[in-house]
């Protein structure tokens, strides 16, 4: 019984929590549009800069994996380049500034550095190899709502009121993917708790790092709130690697936010981005096994 219960108080915060961050998202980045020309959005995410832009602007925006689509949806109406809006997928909920505190508080300063500079670059050269190989085609935007910026020609911006009735239109089309997203990944919050990669055996085989990595995409959390179960974890006896591997799995193609993306991607490009997420989740857990813990 308290595991219902606790799967009935993570749907509801959860999806309270998530329709109030679509709303103000799609607010910013309704208002946004109407204050940057596409034209800007086109210059500043284009080119091999464009790719650093992305990155950058993924680190400074704290968005959980599933918060991240609306910002996502808007830089793809304003025409920006697909690779660099990729890249600033596969970044914002793996890099921002509380985290890396948290990484350097709770682990070390190499371990930082080395967790940030194997998630920029499997950000950017994944976004390279997708915007190369034209997975854009795969890419279905949901329709935009009426009054918007390539519906309307006002160049004023909304008052907030139309901007607030604007975002809540956005947010509707995504509504049946998101409760879905929500209610499988509370669950799975309620049933299956992320400690239990504390039971694993802390020998340092080779394969606990894809397993934890491929685990971590069926749970529901944030980088930012699994690191200090982490670092109990760590405490416990559990390797570095696959923690961390844990971490990016579910921090980077969390299960609900899988299925809002369905909303936007078809197979091909769904497959791409979880394959990109596991390999980045794969590489820095290795990474971090082997230059640190091997030391």
């Amino acid at each position: 019984m308290a595991m219902f219960y606790e799967a009935v108080r993570f749907f509801v915060t959860t999806l309270a929590e998530l329709l109030v961050l679509f709303v103000l998202i799609s607010m910013l980045v309704i208002w946004l549009q109407h204050k940057l020309p596409r034209a800007r959005v086109q210059a500043l995410l284009s080119g091999g800069s464009g790719y650093f832009s992305a990155a950058a602007m993924g680190a400074i925006t704290p968005f959980c994996s599933c918060s991240t689509l609306p910002m996502m949806v808007g830089l793809l109406r304003s025409e920006a380049a697909f690779g660099p809006v990729m890249t600033f997928l596969f970044t914002s909920p793996l890099l921002n500034p509380v985290l890396m505190v948290l990484l350097w508080s709770l682990f070390s300063l190499p371990l930082m550095l080395l967790y940030m500079s194997m998630v920029l670059v499997v950000a950017v050269s994944s976004g390279l190899l997708l915007q190369y190989f034209g997975f854009e085609r795969f890419v279905v935007l949901p329709q935009e709502a009426v009054g918007s910026v390539a519906t309307s020609q006002v160049k004023a911006a909304p008052s907030l009121a139309g901007l607030f009735k604007q975002a809540v239109r956005e947010t509707r089309s995504f509504l049946p993917y998101l409760l879905l997203g929500v209610l499988a990944g509370s669950l799975i919050h309620g049933y299956v708790p992320a400690s239990l990669l504390a039971s694993v055996s802390s020998d340092g085989q080779w394969w606990l790092i894809p397993l934890a990595a491929a685990g971590g995409i069926l749970l529901y959390i944030r980088a930012s709130t699994m690191l200090p179960l982490a670092a109990s974890l760590v405490a416990k006896g559990v390797s570095l690697g696959p923690v961390m591997a844990l971490t990016i799995g579910g921090a980077g193609a969390s299960l609900p936010e899988m299925i809002m993306l369905k909303r936007i991607f078809h197979w091909p490009l769904m497959l791409a981005f979880i394959l990109v997420v596991l390999g980045m989740a794969c590489v820095t857990g290795f990474g971090i096994q082997f230059l640190l813990e091997g030391q």
